[in-house]
């Protein structure tokens, strides 16, 4: 008898079903630590933009006023025109510069004008569960 060398197909179907079971169970892990890393990438820019916020109050006296703005609304029409901003800040979801429609780490600006208080809310990837809540309370 003579001796082959090489693996069986046995033994080749049992690697690929290992193989297969690993990235059935890594792949949504990675995929889903990717999502964390980019909600962390959202309340960064959400404090950069309460601190221009803040800035606007220092310099204005008062803070912008506006219902459900968005980041670029509020941006575009507070917080660059006086440099409280440099540019309109990047969706780390779509890796471009936020705007008006999007779904995906949106963040919204709504300020209240009976107590003077303001709330910026960021949100994940669905567009409708919220990361974080920040404001002047």
């Amino acid at each position: 008898m003579r001796k082959r060398n090489g693996f069986t197909l046995i033994e080749v179907l049992v690697v690929v079903g290992i193989i297969g079971l690993l990235m059935a169970y890594l792949v949504p892990n990675l995929l889903s630590s990717q999502d964390r890393a980019k909600e962390a990438a959202v309340k960064a820019v959400m404090h950069s933009v309460q601190l221009a916020v803040e800035a606007y109050n220092m310099e204005n006296t008062t803070y912008p006023v506006g219902h459900n703005l968005t980041v670029k609304n509020l941006a575009v029409n507070y917080l660059l025109p006086g440099e409280y901003l440099s540019s309109v800040p990047k969706n780390p979801f779509t890796g471009v510069e936020y705007a008006d429609s999007d779904k995906a780490g949106k963040i919204m600006y709504d300020y209240n004008d009976l107590d003077g208080k303001y709330k910026l809310e960021g949100y994940k990837r669905n567009g409708r569960s919220k990361i974080l809540e920040l404001s002047n309370i």
